[in-house]
């Protein structure tokens, strides 16, 4: 029987010790790889470089630590008409998200802000992506969308609290990064986190990536510091990124001044419905004329 004993507590030891080394392992790996999973960089020349009939200046500029960098001006192809008679002069900057460059994007999320807000866009490429030179990691992103910020405000002679800044997904990081750090016009979140790192807990609930995770972007903590407009947006179907971190975000920023669109069914990529853009045009018009907009809209 004593033999039988110890023999079992041999098995289990040697089982455990199994268990940890794969633990181990697979925990040494993702760290390794952080990266590359924060970061599946779309490179030169994935996208449509040379677009048809697309209205838009390439535009290089450098980043603080001296990195080459690329982004897309979406001008108006013409002063368009408004109510009021004349262009009401937006200008957008977007911070992209983590798998895709400008060349991908700014035809696509770039264009419908030019087309529904009647705005000229500037869409940029983090160190790393696209024809930008360099690897990503969070401290330079963020120098790259100051450098970006800097960028068009020279370009337009704009303030950047004439400025509306626009994050998706992991963009948003650096979105509310500047919007705490510079102020802009109002901040327009689309699928965006509490924190990188909680984004990334969900997904390996069993690994405490939390607290491993060179690449934070602490989004709930920086939006504290901004007091201006919040029009933020997510799909209660999103796995990714889960809505309640979305909410959590939302519920940090102080400002009376916001609004929380939750789109019905809405995976992480799945199109933004077409009553997204009219309720984002009517809050950024309220914000122009000095009205107030709060609470939580629901398109069905």
């Amino acid at each position: 029987m004593s033999q039988l004993k110890s023999l079992a507590k041999t098995w289990t030891i040697r089982t455990l010790s199994c268990l940890a080394a794969i633990y181990l392992t697979i925990l040494g790996i993702l760290i390794l790889n952080e990266t590359r999973l924060v970061y599946p960089v779309s490179r030169y020349p994935n996208g449509n470089w040379n677009p048809v009939d697309f209205h838009y200046d390439e535009v290089k500029f450098q980043s603080a630590d001296g990195t080459k960098l690329i982004g897309w001006h979406l001008r108006l192809p013409k002063a368009s008409e408004t109510e009021g008679g004349r262009s009401p002069n937006r200008t957008v900057l977007i911070c992209h998200g983590n798998g895709e460059n400008v060349a991908q994007s700014a035809q696509g999320n770039g264009n419908y802000f030019r087309e529904a807000l009647q705005a000229e866009v500037f869409e940029f490429d983090y160190r790393g992506y696209g024809k930008s030179e360099g690897t990503p990691h969070e401290a330079g992103i963020l120098q790259d969308a100051e450098a970006a910020l800097a960028c068009v405000c020279n370009l337009t002679n704009k303030t950047p609290d004439e400025i509306i800044l626009v994050g998706y997904s992991i963009g948003g990081g650096p979105a509310v990064h500047l919007a705490a750090k510079c102020g802009c016009k109002v901040l327009v979140l689309q699928r965006t986190f509490s924190s990188l790192s909680d984004a990334a807990q969900e997904q390996y609930p069993w690994l405490p990536v939390r607290y491993l995770m060179r690449n934070q972007y602490p989004s709930t903590q920086k939006v504290k510091s901004y007091q201006g407009p919040v029009f933020q947006s997510h799909g209660d179907a999103d796995r990714l990124i889960p809505i309640r971190l979305a909410k959590q975000l939302y519920q940090s920023a102080p400002s009376k001044q916001k609004s929380f669109v939750e789109v019905k069914g809405m995976t992480h990529l799945d199109p933004l419905p077409k009553g997204y853009w009219p309720k984002l045009e009517a809050f950024i018009r309220t914000i122009e004329q000095d009205g107030e907009s709060r609470g939580t809209a629901l398109i069905p």
